[in-house]
């Protein structure tokens, strides 16, 4: 009988994060698995996502450059400029904040989600190690406090791996979160999401209000938030219908569940859009433009989930002689098991990538101190552990902080202070960004781009 691999990674999660992290185990030959619970021929909406400097870092670490450079070739925004940030607006449609002028703003590109995941699987799925199909039940710690100790993980089939770092990047819903005792991931029940993605062919620009397609669009108003965005990659020509396949745009509405139907997600997709029209009845003219955009479209509807920032000294609060996989070093989470977030900002997804670069540099020194008669000492997989959460958490719990923790509607942009707060807001990014080009003509500071790959 073969002996196990002596340093094995089992990621339960085909997402974006689990199989950004696949690919730099598998580049640096660290034995893994990774189980994805949907099936390979499953239908998944393109919802699109906004990807910068977080996610590059990522990517960079763990994909091959020629991998990387077939995903940047599908960025791209709605006016052709590469780095684009929203612009913030009141319900007339009035520019409260245009956060493309500001180079301190964080900006970033779209990229449909089903086009980055596909590009992320396509290795793991030819080197045979990434299994779809598979739903994890539970884990649970073997030959716990001895050298021989490892982490078994069981599977709704009845089947089960081994591994010595189990990997929790099973989204917001992580069964992984919760039976290892962290629990901080939170439904909003008194805010509803809807969100669609809408292809558009050539014939449907041309007739569309240009307004609406020219930078992507946030807005605070009436005690809701709305997000669109038109994502056009490569040619961005009305005219020009070669990328009709891959165009599209993608619509976000938050609003208070009391003024929802109960019965919302359920009703028709005419019903549901016409839920939509009536809540933004008061709203200015280019909105119900995006409506009739997008209308085409199925509506998804759901409750969004963030997260609470459990500090970093949370496994040692939940830890249990009696239950020693509550707490244990040898599960590590990642992405948005422990640390979902809104997306106001625009940053889940980036910060899931980002946490990647962390964990396959530790991953690779726990491989390297294995051996072919010695396992990885445990007081080396708790030092790990302790090392990505120590630079994890503050990181990614700074965003979701930033996207509003558990505020969905964190200022209303047609109210009086709603004006104020935005004005004083680009006041602030202005003067910091003539700080910072002050300090770069007085030598003490240069500026860094840190997104070459979106030029």
């Amino acid at each position: 009988m073969t002996d196990p691999p002596n340093f094995r990674v089992v990621i339960i999660g085909g997402g974006l994060a689990g199989c950004c992290l696949a690919n730099g185990l598998l580049r640096n030959g660290i034995d893994f698995s990774i189980y994805e619970r949907l099936p390979e021929n499953s239908k998944r909406e393109g919802y699109q996502i906004r990807l910068g400097a977080d996610a590059l870092k990522g990517m960079r670490a763990c994909l091959s450059p020629e991998n990387l450079d077939l995903i940047v070739q599908n960025f791209g925004p709605a006016s052709g400029n590469k780095s684009e940030a929203p612009v913030v607006r009141n319900k007339k449609f009035e520019t409260m904040l245009d956060l493309t002028i500001f180079p301190t703003y964080n900006k970033s590109a779209p990229i449909s989600r089903v086009i980055l995941r596909d590009a992320l699987a396509a290795p793991i799925a030819a080197s045979g190690k990434l299994e779809y199909g598979k739903e994890f039940d539970r884990y649970e710690i073997v030959d716990f406090g001895t050298p021989k100790e490892r982490v078994r993980v069981w599977f709704k089939d009845g089947s089960h791996d081994h591994c010595d770092i189990l990997i929790g990047a099973d989204g917001s819903h992580s069964k992984i979160n919760k039976q290892i005792g962290l629990n901080n991931l939170v439904q909003l029940n008194d805010y509803t999401s809807m969100a669609a993605k809408s292809n558009l062919p050539a014939k449907r620009l041309r007739e569309t209000n240009p307004k609406i397609l020219e930078k992507p669009l946030l807005t605070f108003a009436d005690g809701k938030t709305l997000y669109y965005c038109a994502y056009l990659p490569k040619s961005s020509n009305f005219a020009d219908s070669r990328n009709e396949d891959i165009s599209s745009s993608m619509f976000g509405f938050h609003v208070p569940s009391s003024t929802c139907p109960e019965n919302l997600s359920s009703l028709s997709q005419k019903a549901k859009w016409d839920f939509v029209r009536e809540a933004l009845s008061e709203w200015s003219s280019e909105y119900h433009d995006i409506v009739e955009l997008v209308q085409d479209s199925d509506i998804y509807v759901y409750r969004s989930m963030v997260s609470v920032n459990p500090g970093q000294g949370w496994r040692a609060k939940v830890r249990s002689g009696k239950e020693p996989e509550k707490g244990d070093s040898r599960v590590w989470l990642l992405g948005d098991a422990i640390h979902a977030m809104l997306p106001n900002r625009g940053m889940g997804g980036n910060t899931a990538l980002r946490d990647t670069a962390t964990a396959l540099d530790l991953l690779r020194q726990l491989s390297s101190f294995s051996e072919p008669n010695q396992k990885v000492e445990k007081c080396a997989i708790d030092r790990a552990c302790t090392e990505f959460e120590a630079e994890m958490i503050p990181r990614a719990f700074n965003w979701v902080r930033k996207s509003g923790g558990t505020t969905v509607v964190p200022v209303d942009a047609s109210t009086i202070w709603g004006k104020v707060f935005f004005t004083l807001a680009a006041i602030g990014m202005q003067l910091s960004y003539y700080f910072q080009q002050m300090l770069g003509r007085s030598g003490t500071t240069s500026v860094v781009d840190d997104c070459p790959e979106l030029k």
